[in-house]
């Protein structure tokens, strides 16, 4: 008898009630609970169905269960959760991811207003649709840059799942300047062209290519190069640190010893010719830096990259310095250069980017492959009879 009544007691406290709204019938989840040891009621409305409010019920039962309470819901804004990113959860990012996290955050400012445990996965799906006719690589930018952020809010107990994780990134795809190689003709013909220039700084643009050539080093540690990092007796180049520059002028660019990953702090083997190269440069420069000014300060990479792009085109040369480091990984790959060797020459921290560009490298190469075969097969006045005929 006294179990029935305490059953009863405890239907008439976990309660589902329906009520009348203008929008039609809604579902009440109302129950008492222990909140950290005091006895509260818990209620939430607005439900469609009794199922959804039953499923809610559920959830918050089993929270109060594993946690001993139930957590307040963080009411703060997505602006005050990534103003606190930056104050306390940055330093655990390189420079130059943080200058990339703010300006690709800026580009979600419409997020900003809402708090971040209001942001779910169909309010941020909606906002990347909207971005369907954008850049593919914009949209994974920006995709990344909340997901930065979103860990950071879990860390700090605000929510309690990452709402991004689900998100599909819509956008269209671009052939992107990292994905192009150099000729090697082309190679000879801006960085000898900038040689014939009667100017220091373009004999400077011209040892800048030459060494991301041959070493495939990235622009940031290429311009952060001293004297001493170059070994002639061991033949090899130790990769120590890159320059932090981006949104900076050139006084505010420093070197910095925190590279993109662990395998990027390594030695790479120096190639005999670039070894000669910079054996001459050093007996007629006497400055530490080897990529720098009259003055030998740091150059900015990015301004310089836009004054070799200009030089270039001037030649009908399309350059871009990451073309340099993927021209050197198709090279390697391209000369049958097993896969573990080309991994540490480039020093990738995962082996499976150093596969993605060998898949992208042996796609191109088999397209040209069979491109050249036809054209040898059928000439290359080939009429629509003719193709026909061959399908037929």
């Amino acid at each position: 008898m006294k179990k029935e009544k305490k059953e009863k007691k405890e239907k008439k406290r976990d309660n589902i009630r329906s009520y009348e709204t203008k929008k039609g019938i809604r579902y009440e989840v109302n129950f008492m609970y222990d909140d950290y040891g005091i006895h509260k009621r818990y209620t939430k409305g607005g439900f469609l169905s009794s199922k959804d409010a039953k499923n809610h019920m559920i959830l918050i039962k089993a929270q109060i269960m594993n946690e001993g309470g139930l957590k307040k819901e963080c009411t703060k804004t997505f602006k005050q959760v990534y103003d606190e990113f930056l104050e306390i959860g940055a330093n655990k990012y390189q420079e130059n991811t943080i200058t990339n996290t703010k300006k690709n955050i800026n580009l979600s400012k419409e997020l900003f207003k809402y708090p971040i445990a209001k942001i779910d996965y169909a309010m941020l799906q909606k906002f990347f649709n909207k971005r369907k006719k954008e850049s593919i690589e914009s949209n994974k930018a920006i995709k990344s840059a909340l997901n930065r952020v979103f860990n950071f809010a879990l860390d700090m107990d605000y929510i309690t799942t990452n709402p991004i994780t689900k998100v599909n990134v819509l956008g269209i795809e671009k052939h992107l300047d990292h994905d192009k190689t150099i000729s090697y003709e082309d190679f000879l013909k801006l960085t000898t062209s900038l040689d014939n220039e009667n100017d220091y700084i373009y004999h400077v643009f011209s040892l800048a290519i030459k060494i991301g050539y041959y070493t495939g080093l990235r622009a940031s540690e290429i311009f952060a190069l001293e004297k001493s990092d170059i070994d002639f007796e061991r033949n090899i180049i130790d990769v120590n640190k890159k320059l932090v520059y981006n949104g900076m002028k050139k006084s505010e660019i420093y070197a910095s010893h925190l590279l993109k990953n662990k395998s990027s702090c390594d030695s790479i083997p120096l190639f005999k010719d670039l070894k000669q190269l910079l054996v001459d440069w050093f007996e007629i420069d006497h400055h530490d830096v080897i990529i720098c000014d009259e003055n030998g300060y740091y150059l900015h990479p990015g301004n310089t990259q836009t004054r070799i792009k200009k030089y270039a085109k001037k030649l009908d040369i399309d350059f871009h310095f990451h073309m340099l480091r993927h021209t050197l990984a198709s090279n390697l790959i391209m000369d049958n250069v097993d896969v573990k060797t080309t991994q540490e020459i480039l020093r990738h921290s995962n082996v499976t980017t150093t596969l993605n560009i060998y898949t992208h490298v042996n796609e191109k190469h088999k397209q040209e492959a069979i491109n050249h075969v036809f054209d040898k097969k059928c000439g290359s006045n080939v009429g629509e009879n003719d193709i026909s005929n061959l399908i037929n």
